[in-house]
């Protein structure tokens, strides 16, 4: 017989909560989940669950919205050449498209730029302003960069270029003279809502745009939700409101190019979810920045005739299948750098070979996995190039202002940022990099710590079924702020277990709730986890999903760990009386 199986991973279990409040239409256990999210009445949860035009605020509250708005105005009526310029991220992206939806709908066929990430790297460039200016641009509309580029801006007022800056990430000291900066992290910005992407703030002032002229433009809602769950902004606020909408224009757009995308990535493109944008469409559009030219997925989203998008589309799906082969190879050599770097605080990495367009994803896979601020680097021609992912107790602009005096260029917010550093002064800036401490501009945010899992509900396996699951899916959508919920679930036996996948990377479990069978699937399980044997009590941890096999829909979790339940963390909850009377009540 094989010993008794660990939890792989530490699970910190709430405590339990004797007396949740009553919250129409939630049953014990998702009410006790609302109350520990501070969910304490009716209208304050109401508001959450059904948050959309009514939840968005009015742009002008944003400093220099109007300024912005004015000049834009102007620009149009008089019929001025109107240059949109962008980044090449899937917010950046997809702020680009909205702003030439919404002026296409005004009668502008508003210009383009958005720079080469290998040649040009992030934000403003002189030679790119210059460009705009010879052919004919007189105002310059940047969405999702600019707050940083003092220098660039005043470089184009000498050409006689006006920009409105529309930005995100946190100011430096001094902000660019330009006809407008439209941030809401700015100092004497006192809008409610911080949390806007650069396409959510794009989104906002067109809609107040088309508004001044009594016009719409279909789908820009859509595309701002790509925009902001790809940049993970927080799902509460506007942002939640932002994605709701958007999901629902999704599901019904008639745009040739994003029903061409949908179709291709999603199993349901009628029924998109937060989840599909995050982890399908998002990484198919920032594949066309990362690796070949972000005009490649502009060209789709802007894309009315379906045939054509198809056409766009499977270019698109083949820069996809690279960038996740370069991503793989890359990872991998970043973890043999990191071996043996112990401890909680940041770290860099650094390989000349990698292309460029793939550290984000390198640093972010190695944050994840390290619970840990982590850099990955790569030179790209005179200059070194890095990009930064971190948990939230680590506030990466911040870090990145820290260390200003080594860069040439940064840019950044609170989970991510970017930055260049000239070769002769690496060493002192990975130096002063590393010497940073956690928690850091996150004070509120608790130390994120590797091998340690939080878990939001303790719930006896009776409670698993189409009830709980149409509960969990109306606080829908879920991200950072708002997590999918992670369940403990006790009372489960082991009807079958085995290794699926080309490498046997992970592991389908049968389970066995008395008379009935629960499907579970456990994604990159290590290939020396034991498995558990046929009729063996287990105790797992996970979210419950809903998929379906053969056209029928089931429900399955989505395992994260899983332990044997005599050597779960869980034994002391089934032996507490809240156990005991199941029904009544859930932890």
């Amino acid at each position: 017989m094989a010993g008794m199986i660990e939890p792989r991973l530490e699970w910190l279990l709430p405590e339990p909560l004797a007396d949740p409040p009553r919250l129409a239409g939630f049953d014990r256990p998702v009410a006790t989940l609302l109350a520990r999210r501070g969910f304490t009445g009716q209208a304050q949860l109401d508001a959450f669950l059904g948050a959309g035009r009514a939840a968005l605020h009015d742009v002008s509250l944003m400093t220099d919205a109007d300024r912005a708005l004015d000049r834009i105005d102007t620009a149009v009526r008089a019929g001025e050449r109107i240059a949109i310029w962008g980044d090449y991220d899937a917010d950046g992206m997809t702020a680009v498209v909205v702003w030439v939806l919404a002026l296409r709908a005004l009668g502008v066929e508003a210009l383009r730029y958005v720079p080469s990430r290998l040649s040009e790297g992030y934000g403003l460039s002189v030679a790119g302003l210059q460009h705009l200016s010879e052919l004919g641009a007189t105002l310059v509309i940047t969405c999702d960069c600019g707050v940083v580029n003092v220098a660039e801006v005043a470089a184009a007022r000498r050409m006689g270029l006006d920009v409105v800056v529309t930005d995100h990430h946190l100011p430096g000291p001094v902000l660019p003279d330009a006809a407008a900066v439209v941030d809401p992290h700015r100092a004497d910005c006192a809008y409610p809502d911080a949390d806007l992407t650069g396409a959510g703030i794009a989104y906002k002032l067109a809609s107040a745009l088309l508004a001044r002229h009594r016009r719409e433009a279909p789908d820009l809602a859509g595309l701002a939700a790509i925009g902001t769950v790809a940049d993970m902004a927080p799902m509460t606020g506007e942002s939640r409101a932002i994605v709701r909408l958007g999901l629902a224009e999704l599901g019904s757009t008639r745009r040739g190019g994003l029903r061409a995308l949908l179709s291709r990535a999603l199993e349901h493109p009628e029924a998109p979810t937060a989840r599909d944008l995050g982890f399908s469409i998002a990484p198919r559009i920032n594949a066309a920045g990362r690796i070949a030219e972000a005009e490649l997925a502009i060209s789709l989203l802007l894309e009315p005739d379906r045939a054509v998008g198809e056409r766009i589309a499977d270019e698109l799906e083949a820069v996809h299948l690279r960038r996740r082969e370069l991503t793989g190879v890359a990872v991998e050599a970043a973890r043999i750098l990191v071996e043996g770097r112990s401890g909680v605080g940041p770290i860099l990495v650094r390989d000349d070979e990698w292309p460029a367009g793939i550290i984000g994803l390198v640093a972010g896979r190695l944050a994840d996995s390290l619970a840990r601020p982590v850099g990955a680097v790569t030179q790209v021609g005179d200059e070194l190039r890095g990009s930064i992912r971190s948990p939230a107790d680590f506030h990466v602009a911040v870090a990145l202002e820290a260390c200003a005096s080594h860069l040439a260029k940064r840019g950044g917010h609170a989970a991510a940022g970017g930055f260049s550093v000239e070769p002769g002064r690496w060493e002192a800036f990975r130096a002063a990099f590393e010497a940073l401490t956690r928690p850091l501009g996150a004070a509120d945010q608790e130390l994120a710590l590797p091998g340690r899992i939080a878990v939001d509900l303790v719930l006896p396996a009776v409670y698993l079924g189409w009830e709980l699951s149409d509960q969990l899916e109306r606080l829908a959508p879920y991200g950072p702020g708002h997590l999918e919920p992670i369940l403990a679930v006790t009372g489960l036996r082991v009807g079958d277990a085995r290794r699926v996948g080309v490498d046997g990377g992970h592991v389908a479990f049968r389970l066995r709730r008395s008379l009935e069978t629960f499907d579970a699937v456990a994604f990159g399980t290590p290939p020396d986890r034991p498995l558990p044997e046929e009729g063996a009590a287990l105790d797992l941890i996970g979210t419950l999903e809903r998929d379906s096999f053969q056209g029928v829909p089931r429900l399955r979790l989505r395992v994260v760990d899983y332990a044997d339940a005599g050597a779960s963390p869980l034994v002391g909850r089934r032996r507490s009386a809240s156990y005991l009377a199941p029904l009544a009540v859930a932890g």
